[in-house]
């Protein structure tokens, strides 16, 4: 699966409407545009991250989902980017293929994960966020 999709008779067509979503849901993230972000997601979504760091759990509302994020740019100092470098979607998933980076006092998480979307109407229901290294992670955010 790509960015784009196929037409019936396999000439590419315009970008997914759910690839646009949650490319420009990752620049809203960039921009510390929670407002944008809010709009994004449903009433009942659910963002899992797994592991045993002090992040990890599951945010179960909009406002727990926004609250995470802002938590991970304050344990960082402001330094935590999530930078996507392949993004796919179609009707009712996504994924992003993530490269995250991130300072603490004499740490540095450098590193890549898995963002996974489940899309309804036009909004994020689920999302599960892949540590490519979990023990690497949860010692960063330790």
């Amino acid at each position: 699966m790509s960015d784009m999709y196929v037409s019936a008779l396999g000439a590419p067509a315009l970008e997914h409407p759910n690839v646009t979503l949650l490319k420009d849901g990752y620049t809203a993230f960039a921009k510390g545009d929670t407002a944008f972000i809010r709009g994004l997601l449903a009433e009942n979504v659910v963002h899992r991250v797994p592991g045993r760091g002090p992040l990890c759990g599951e945010y179960r509302t909009p406002e727990e989902v926004l609250d995470f994020y802002v938590r991970l740019f304050e344990l960082s100092g402001g330094t935590f980017r999530a930078e996507p470098y392949a993004v796919m979607a179609n009707d009712e998933y996504g994924a992003a293929l993530v490269q995250t980076y991130a300072e603490r006092p004499g740490r540095v998480l450098d590193g890549r994960s898995v963002d996974l979307f489940r899309i309804r109407d036009g909004k994020i229901t689920e999302i599960r966020t892949l540590a490519e290294d979990q023990y690497a992670d949860d010692a960063f955010w330790s």
